[in-house]
């Protein structure tokens, strides 16, 4: 009877670990069911954010894009108004009409007053002998 009391014991302790066994199995295969669960549905929000911010970073680019054509064209005008905008030469030849007017101007003025102060006189001696 001993050895049947063994064998018994040694089917109801291996009844008992495969119960153990499966139950453990079982709790293990729900918890990496729920975990699996866990990251499928992080990587689908990631991939949500991901192609959000992607979205938003070619709207950006896109607008920065625009924004550069419209200074490349702002600057392509600029350039042909200065390609038309005297040069330091050109301001020196301005100068120098300018200045040569203004003496040119003077000696006018200058020959003016000469003829002024000449009809003065004139005008003077006209006076005194009409009244004589």
């Amino acid at each position: 009877m001993i050895i049947e009391i063994n064998y018994l014991t040694v089917l109801v302790l291996a009844g008992v670990l495969s119960g153990i066994g499966g139950v453990l199995w079982a709790a293990g295969r729900s918890l990496l069911q729920q975990y699996g669960n866990l990251l499928r549905d992080q990587l689908a929000a990631h991939r949500q954010d991901s192609q959000a911010r992607q979205a938003d970073i070619t709207q950006r680019l896109e607008h920065i894009e625009q924004t550069l054509e419209g200074h490349a064209g702002r600057l392509s005008r600029l350039d042909a108004e200065l390609a038309r905008v005297p040069t330091d030469e050109d301001l020196e030849k301005i100068y120098a009409r300018i200045n040569a007017s203004a003496t040119d101007l003077a000696e006018v003025k200058g020959t003016l007053r000469g003829i002024s102060d000449n009809l003065r006189t004139l005008m003077a001696r006209i006076t005194e002998r009409g009244l004589q």
